[in-house]
């Protein structure tokens, strides 16, 4: 069944639909959904969008993948026009006719043309539409939907053609309280905040087991705050298009504005010995940090680097030098949590005089430790030649 001799109407059968699903692609499976359009008015045109199984090999990848094609009266125009969906929707298949363009447009015609860009907005909107009625009655279709294209339908967050509200109403995230398998959108994260939460809190990290670890989730833990968990490269492009929702600021954990006295605990050292070791880290560390400060967010570890009031978030900077080998990051500012029993043991060797070069090397350990679960370790071997030489010494074969 060609797509010439295929007829746009509504009487077309499923199994008619799924025939002609599996010529235009090549695939053996039946689509995910599909889209029978047929409309009249400012622009005319018929139209059976599919939307496949799975995600191609090369996805996200590939720039010369295939999508819609475009007919004038049942006769090929273009075998894939682009210009018919905007990129985000560019995963999907099938056939586009019209009678507003004549035969011979040229691709620069079609890229110009308000009919096609009349035609993009319709399929848009209406895709859009059958995704949302899928959210709301069919959540595991849509699931399936999202496994297989939710990172290229991420980027539709800067939609210039009006859908980007209705993209992030859409998007599924990890968080640190929803199971691995079931994300939720941002609406039911706004349920769930309790009410002294004010803000939407978010993480990037490199997988969901790391981002479940890291030491800057212990303040949030502790109040029950429910944080999103970004570990797919666009989720550093799709983050900078929602400043908030709701009139919820979205904010990195790394510069949440946390208030004195929430992570305080009773066995904190007195204020002579932490300023006192506090200096002592700061003079250890002076070429390595921005600044070495009291932690108000650990809970259990002891220590953590959070970027600067001015800096990027650590993945962030990952992307920029990825994109330029010269481009040089900023420091990072060390937190310390002086209620934590090795600061305290620190505080004790400290006062009793045990030598600057054993203190010192207790700290950089401490430093390294907190790059290495940042992400920016430059030299684990020296981690991993002290982490040995401390084992040699407490199993007594120094």
């Amino acid at each position: 069944m060609s797509p010439e001799s295929m007829q746009l109407t509504e009487d077309v059968t499923d199994e008619q639909l799924e025939e002609f699903y599996k010529f235009v692609t090549n695939d053996f499976q039946p689509p995910l959904g599909h889209l029978h359009l047929s409309i009249e008015g400012r622009v005319n045109f018929k139209a059976i969008i599919f939307i496949p199984p799975m995600a191609p090999p090369q996805f996200m990848r590939d720039d010369s993948e295939h999508t819609l094609s475009l007919y004038s009266n049942k006769i090929l125009i273009q075998e894939s026009c682009p210009d018919l969906v905007p990129e985000y929707l560019r995963f999907l298949r099938g056939v586009v006719d019209t009678e507003d363009l004549p035969l011979n447009v040229s691709r620069e015609v079609t890229q110009n043309s308000p009919v096609m860009a009349k035609i993009r907005e319709v399929i848009t909107s209406r895709f859009l539409g059958m995704l949302e009625e899928w959210s709301d009655k069919e959540d595991e279709r849509f699931m399936r939907f999202w496994q297989q294209f939710g990172q290229r339908f991420k980027t539709g967050v800067s939609d210039e053609f009006g859908g980007n509200q209705r993209v992030i109403e859409l998007l599924r995230f990890e968080t640190t309280m929803a199971e691995p398998d079931k994300p939720i959108n941002l609406e039911q994260y706004v349920k769930n905040m309790p009410e002294d939460q004010k803000e939407i809190y978010y993480l990037f990290g490199e997988r969901r087991d790391e981002l479940l670890r890291n030491p800057k989730l212990e303040y949030f833990k502790k109040k029950g705050w429910e944080v999103l968990l970004f570990s797919d490269t666009v989720d550093l492009f799709m983050i900078s298009f929602i400043p908030e929702y709701e009139e919820k600021k979205l904010v990195s954990v790394e510069k949440a504005e946390i208030e004195d006295g929430e992570t305080k605990q009773e066995d904190e050292l007195p204020e002579e010995q932490r300023s006192s070791l506090l200096e002592m880290f700061k003079d250890t560390l002076k070429d390595d940090v921005e600044d070495v400060v009291p932690s108000k967010r650990l809970v259990e570890s002891p220590a953590t680097l959070v970027a600067g009031k001015d800096a990027m978030d650590a993945q962030m900077e990952k992307m920029m030098k990825l994109m330029n080998k010269d481009f040089t990051g900023s420091k990072r500012v060390m937190e310390v949590n002086f209620s934590h029993p090795i600061l305290v043991n620190l505080a004790m060797l400290q006062e009793s005089g045990a030598p600057k070069e054993r203190l010192e090397f207790f700290i950089r350990q401490l430093f390294e430790g907190a790059a290495l679960i940042d992400g920016s370790l430059e030299s684990p071997s020296d981690f991993v030649a002290r982490s040995i030489e401390m084992m040699m010494s407490e199993s007594g074969k120094e």
